[in-house]
């Protein structure tokens, strides 16, 4: 089991590995614990920082850019980026997939 997010440069093996079935999901659609949500703000104001991208860009391309890895139960958000792209993975431990609420309006 992972305890930390991994933020990449490279492209992770799982988004280039054919045989492994990836879900992309919505941002409506995750639920982050307190612990990697204040993770992943932090490390998105490092690179916006380090890019010259505002954060809110940042977080723009990254909430459209996720993928569940069925396998590994991993998330894997893309970050856009006008160079190169960034990858933050997300241990399966630090996220899940929002409960639809079953109430009737």
């Amino acid at each position: 089991m992972e305890t930390a997010l991994t933020l990449r440069t490279t492209v992770p093996p799982e988004l280039s590995d054919e045989g492994l079935v990836l879900h992309h999901v919505s941002v409506f659609e995750v639920e982050f614990g307190s612990g990697a949500i204040d993770t992943m703000r932090r490390a998105m104001h490092e690179v916006a920082s380090q890019t010259g991208v505002s954060f809110d860009d940042v977080m723009l391309g990254l909430s459209g850019h996720m993928y569940w890895v069925e396998a590994t139960g991993k998330l894997v958000c893309v970050i856009p980026l006008p160079e190169n792209d960034l990858y933050l993975e997300v241990p399966e431990d630090f996220w899940r997939i929002r409960e639809r609420s079953r109430a009737t309006h």
